[in-house]
């Protein structure tokens, strides 16, 4: 399951990042690592951007990044 396949209000733990090299440094200079949770606040028209929140930072990312976060949705 990826960011993009959850609801607004929902969260789950980031399992792991399926992206190349560069991509996940940029993900990670954002505070986004495995192990993390995450919850994803709103999204733009067109879901072309997700407001998401970790350790307490609104990041907005791309719906390709979002793709590439796999998580476990928390109940």
């Amino acid at each position: 399951m990826t960011i993009n396949s959850l609801k607004n209000g929902e969260q789950g733990i980031i399992a792991c990042i399926e992206a190349d090299s560069r991509m996940r440094e940029r993900l990670f200079s954002f505070g986004i690592a495995k192990s993390k949770h995450i919850k994803r606040i709103k999204s733009s028209l067109g879901n072309s951007t997700i407001l998401v929140e970790i350790d307490r930072s609104c990041i907005a990312l791309r719906a390709e990044e979002a793709e590439s976060i796999l998580i476990e949705k928390e109940k």
